[in-house]
């Protein structure tokens, strides 16, 4: 796998003149209950892409570009640990960080987010590149999109819930890839059904979050029912999946 950081300049340039891919992760530092780190969305998007990325390579030109660490995060401001950026300063990076890539010689970037509030900024940013580089492709998704029908399949079949915060899914993946960060002490068991608001309205109804996150501990649904062995398969479906996007992405 081929990693931005780690390259020499003579490499990138022979990648972009070889027409790679360039897969630029993003994720967010805030709290995830009393019993996951802060660096949780961090961890779960440098494993997932890197799986992606290295899965990805055995087929088409792909280089693992930079994490951007922190996101929109002002929510969990209740709590201590959220690095949040503002609408206006994360716009500019990612379209910053897009632009630096294009300078390099590359055509086809696609951003790969692993926080919600990440998600409106990231489409904004992309609608403003696409005006400024329309003969460039730049594409961009968070993993649970990408992967959304082959998750909805596991989760019925397993009974697990949807990826939530903090939640059996995201602390089965960290159980997985850091369990000694994991405080298994301070598990609580939640209301499996116990959600965002937000998600008792339909979609296209926008509502502002509030004190959700107090009322909440600041988990979703039930992180005591997470196991290693679920998070450990998760990583594969969503890296298979991810993997193929990157593929059909390069052949456009």
């Amino acid at each position: 796998m081929k990693k931005w950081e780690t390259m020499t300049r003579e490499q990138l340039k022979s990648a972009a003149d070889a027409g790679s891919v360039v897969v630029v992760t993003i994720g967010a530092m805030e709290q995830h209950g009393p019993h996951l780190p802060v660096h949780t969305d961090n961890v779960i998007m440098t494993t997932i892409g890197e799986a992606s990325v290295t899965k990805a390579s055995a087929h088409i030109p792909v280089v693992l570009g930079p994490h951007i660490p922190f996101g929109y995060s002002p929510h969990h401001f209740l709590y201590a640990g959220a690095i949040s950026l503002s609408v206006e300063t994360l716009l500019q990076l990612l379209k910053d960080v897009v632009e630096s890539v294009i300078k390099s010689g590359f055509k086809k970037i696609f951003l790969l987010n692993s926080h919600g509030g990440n998600g409106e900024i990231i489409r904004i940013a992309m609608k403003d590149l696409h005006e400024q580089y329309s003969t460039h492709y730049i594409g961009a998704a968070s993993y649970w999109e990408v992967a959304q029908d082959t998750l909805t399949v596991f989760k019925e079949k397993n009974d697990v819930f949807d990826v939530g915060h903090a939640g059996q899914f995201e602390t089965s993946i960290m159980m997985a890839v850091e369990e000694q960060y994991v405080d298994l002490s301070k598990l609580q068991k939640g209301d499996p059904n116990r959600q965002e608001v937000a998600l008792e309205f339909p979609a296209y109804v926008l509502l502002t979050p509030n004190n959700i996150w107090e009322t909440m501990d600041g988990f979703s649904d039930d992180p005591t029912l997470a196991t290693k062995q679920f998070g450990e398969r998760i990583i594969q479906i969503v890296s298979d999946e991810v993997s193929n996007i990157l593929q059909l992405f390069y052949e456009r």
